[in-house]
């Protein structure tokens, strides 16, 4: 009857302590799944900044358009005489 009851005890445990390691294991489930919340949001916040970075670039694509299209008006303007020929 001894040898019984130290086996129960041996066995209560080991219960506690798979009990204190499922707990360990959900508190590291919670923190994954906040930690990949916060990635999700990470992304959301580079995926936007690349957004802006596109039209930033778009922009910038524009006003060097413009700058040409500005010289070639200057060059085209001094190359054209004007003055009225009598």
């Amino acid at each position: 009857m001894g040898a019984a009851t130290e086996l129960m005890g041996a066995a209560t445990k080991l219960m506690v302590a798979a009990t204190e390691l499922m707990g360990a294991a959900t508190k590291l489930m919670g923190v994954a799944t906040e930690l990949t919340g916060a990635a999700t949001e990470l992304i959301g916040a580079a995926t936007k900044l690349m957004g802006a970075a596109t039209k930033l670039m778009g922009a910038t694509t524009e006003l060097t358009g413009a700058y040409k299209y500005q010289n070639l008006v200057t060059k085209l303007r001094k190359n054209i005489d004007v003055s009225p020929k009598f």
